[in-house]
């Protein structure tokens, strides 16, 4: 209730990424969508850099470029084709992160120092509604069931909390090259 609009706002990001990820992955291949969201440190960078005025470290912009060239190249093949609907609808998970990064940059340089962390779960709350919807009729077993509850915890709630709490001391950009991890992880 005490979070503003940077709270608010950072919620809805969240709940775009959430919902556009598993939209994405019933569109088209997991690989596709990995590559898609591998465009979320050079969408930061600019982004950060247009809003917020950052000089972006020459270090940071090649850590950028290698990681995309890398992503590309290890999945260039398996990228685009029939699946473009997903694709584009990947495409949406590093446009509202970079944005994401960019609102609590904002934040923290106005002196606004509120706690991000909520937002993730707002984030989850709006995408439970939106894909309420595409989830019925509910057919989980008590065995998926205890499956979706890890995998949020260990993949969702716990890392994107973590990441809040990383953009307090490191620049958007920065921020959205440790997402990348879960192009690496999400391949294991």
């Amino acid at each position: 209730r005490q979070g503003g609009r940077a709270l608010w706002l950072s919620g809805l990001c969240w709940g775009v990424m959430f919902t556009a990820f598993m939209v994405a992955l019933t569109l088209t291949t997991v690989a596709s969508v990995l590559v898609t969201m591998a465009a979320g440190p050079l969408l930061t960078a600019l982004i950060a850099r247009i809003t917020l005025g950052h000089r972006i470290p020459a270090r940071t912009w090649a850590a950028i470029l290698a990681a995309g060239v890398g992503i590309a190249w290890m999945f260039g093949h398996q990228a685009g084709g029939s699946g473009i609907a997903g694709t584009l609808v990947a495409l949406l998970v590093p446009l509202a992160g970079a944005v994401n990064w960019t609102i609590a940059q904002r934040a923290h340089a106005r002196g606004h120092d509120v706690d991000l962390v909520p937002a993730v779960l707002v984030g989850a709350a709006l995408s439970s509604l939106a894909t309420l919807p595409l989830a019925l009729p509910f057919q989980a077993t008590p065995h998926d069931l205890g499956l979706l509850a890890f995998l949020g915890l260990t993949q969702l709630a716990i890392p994107c909390a973590l990441a809040v709490v990383c953009a307090r001391v490191l620049q958007a950009p920065e921020i959205s090259l440790l997402a990348l991890l879960e192009v690496v992880f999400g391949i294991a």
